[in-house]
């Protein structure tokens, strides 16, 4: 196994103990209960907008999808689709705003980030079929309404999950991976029965425990673990032959461990490029929840994209 475990300055790596350290032992309301999915919904509520944003309709298997589009100053290299996270019950595309206007800007690509249907009002398989049908827009009009056809799919935490199943949809479906240039996940669930590290994790975990990560199923999946790691809804048990090159970005204290390792390890595996990103003293969500050490992973998935674009 071989990842890159990344440099930071003191001064952010101490900056980022001191938020790490708050968030340590703070239990999240459990989502199974009506009162604690309202106060998990309405904890993102607050974040910063792009201001130069702008939302979208496009056609759906249950009626329209909104995507949000955040373009580059200049002429777009590429178009970004961007897959949000929040548990598959929560989130929305705004949360990604301030890390799709860096990528925007760094790379000069158009960012597209779509809103899916959230559980458990829309239980598996809602959120990867709109997921789907932006992609099959994208496919169909990104040179018409972007002006090129270059394509990179990204997404973080449970966006990730839904990313990983879009890029296999691609190779599937169109048999035109080649459009797909490169694939950013952060962060992923790619087994949704739980791997080691998420069975470990403890109370004092930050961000997530156990028990936390158990009820998020609750809400989407069927309750057994061989439906689990059915293909359909784990990538890891996927055929993962023919896929674009790859940046995987975790943190050192991330429950989620396990799955990105795992992960990207079958991903080069079965013959595909894969870099790992390993950030010390990081946890999960922590581009957008750990500003000092998050801004570093902006940059270098922007740079990531700008080397792959001109490849």
């Amino acid at each position: 196994m071989f990842y890159t475990s990344m440099s930071i300055p003191a001064a952010d790596r101490e900056a980022a103990r001191v938020i790490t350290a708050a968030k340590a032992g703070r239990s999240l309301p459990d989502p199974t209960t009506p009162d604690g999915l309202a106060m998990l919904r309405s904890s993102t509520s607050g974040v910063p907008r792009a201001e130069g944003a702008v939302d979208t309709l496009i056609p759906g298997a249950a009626g329209d999808v909104r995507v949000r589009v955040i373009r580059p100053e200049g002429k777009a290299r590429a178009v970004l689709f961007d897959v949000h996270g929040g548990g598959w019950f929560g989130g929305s595309p705004e949360e990604n705003d301030h890390a799709n206007e860096i990528i925007a800007r760094e790379a000069g690509v158009v960012t597209v980030s779509v809103d899916y249907r959230l559980a458990p009002e829309h239980p598996y398989p809602a959120c990867l079929e709109d997921v789907l049908a932006a992609v099959e827009w994208l496919f169909d009009n990104a040179a018409s309404e972007f002006g090129t056809e270059k394509l990179l799919i990204s997404g973080n935490s449970v966006g990730a999950h839904l990313a990983a199943l879009a890029v296999l949809h691609v190779r599937d479906r169109h048999d035109a991976m080649e459009r797909v240039v490169g694939v950013s996940l952060a962060y992923g669930v790619f087994d949704p029965s739980l791997t080691l590290a998420e069975r470990l994790a403890t109370p004092t975990t930050p961000v997530l425990s156990t028990s936390f990560l158990q009820n998020t199923r609750k809400l989407i999946f069927p309750d057994t673990a061989a439906v689990l790691r059915n293909p359909t809804i784990s990538p890891l048990y996927a055929d993962l032959t023919g896929l674009p090159p790859a940046l995987f970005t975790i943190g050192e204290l991330d429950p989620l461990l396990d799955d990105v390792l795992f992960m990207a390890e079958r991903w080069r595996a079965a013959g595909n490029e894969a870099e790992i990103d390993f950030y010390p003293g990081a946890i999960h969500g922590f581009m957008n929840l750990v500003p000092p050490l998050g801004e570093h992973a902006l940059h270098r998935i922007s740079s990531w994209i700008d080397d792959h674009l001109l490849i």
